[in-house]
């Protein structure tokens, strides 16, 4: 068996007894079963003793949470884009409190599945966090402000016709569905549906830039991004910024062309890259072999 990452050394895994209808993670982040198709829960009263997380494609993704955490300085800030019900977020903030509990922080989560968006109230709540000292924000990353068509669903009887639970890679809708015709739908969660002749079915949300998200900002610890394939403009149309305040990005990636591109602009611009794993790939890692659907970058900025 590897042996962890140092960084999981700063970090207890939780034990305690916990309450029934929730899922546990090593730093005792709980999360409802309602948000996770088939999550293990525990029966009620259960003394339960976590242990450090799985090595596969989330651990990384729990080093750059936790190395982020470990560096800050002064006040910690992180951006969540496609935070879904927010548990990585809810994540840093559990392990700021166990770190560093006394220093300050604030959380930005952008979500723009409108049920998913909902869960993530609750489940800064069910965590003991005050969502209104934060940042929650129902959206869509996109290239410049302004309303844009966000799929919900696939075809009626498809794979991809699917409730939120058990599905979280909705995404912008395609360029030949924005141009083609559509037509009434019905609604979801109070949005009028369009399905388009793909069979696909949007709702119109807002969208917000991530520059926008950076204005007001001085210093930006960790983004962690997972946008289905609005990673490369997000970076490319704001890299300038990027190269001012963010200390670390931890990208999920969804093309191969992506992947080429971020890796050719990040590292024109300084960054250095902690951690490259292609999409699609079964790869040896220093935690054994992983299997990554989505692909995994990970970079820091020298300059902070």
């Amino acid at each position: 068996m590897p042996a962890h990452h140092e960084v999981f050394s700063r970090f207890q895994p939780f034990s305690g007894v916990v309450p029934a209808g929730y899922g546990y993670d090593f730093l005792g982040t709980k999360t409802r079963s309602q948000f996770i198709a088939g999550l293990y829960t525990y029966p009620e009263g259960t003394l339960l003793e976590t242990s450090y997380p799985m090595f596969n494609e989330e651990y990384l993704e729990w080093i750059d949470v936790l190395e982020s955490v470990v560096a800050a300085r002064g006040f910690y800030t992180m951006i969540d884009l496609g935070a879904g019900f927010g548990r990585w977020a809810v994540r840093a903030a559990h392990a700021l409190k166990q770190f560093n509990h006394q220093l300050p922080y604030r959380l930005i989560a952008v979500e723009a599945e409108p049920v998913v968006f909902q869960w993530m109230g609750l489940h800064f709540q069910d965590n003991q966090i005050d969502a209104s000292q934060h940042c929650l924000i129902h959206a869509a990353i996109s290239d410049s402000p302004g309303d844009v068509l966000f799929y919900i669903g696939g075809p009626r009887g498809g794979p991809w016709d699917r409730s939120p639970d058990d599905w979280y890679g909705q995404s912008l809708a395609k360029d030949y569905d924005l141009s083609g015709e559509s037509e009434p739908d019905g609604e979801y969660c109070g949005f009028p549906v369009r399905r388009h002749k793909s069979g696909w079915r949007s709702i119109r949300i807002p969208g917000v830039t991530l520059a926008g998200l950076l204005k007001d900002l001085n210093l930006v610890d960790l983004i962690d991004m997972d946008i289905e394939g609005q990673e490369l403009p997000a970076v490319r149309s704001n890299i300038e910024e990027l190269d001012a305040k963010v200390k670390r990005l931890h990208i999920g990636t969804h093309a191969k062309e992506i992947e080429d591109e971020l890796r050719q602009l990040l590292s024109a611009h300084g960054w250095r890259c902690l951690r490259d794993y292609s999409l699609f790939s079964t790869s040896e890692t220093p935690w054994g072999t992983i299997a990554f659907e989505n692909g995994v970058q990970s970079w820091v900025n020298p300059r902070l």
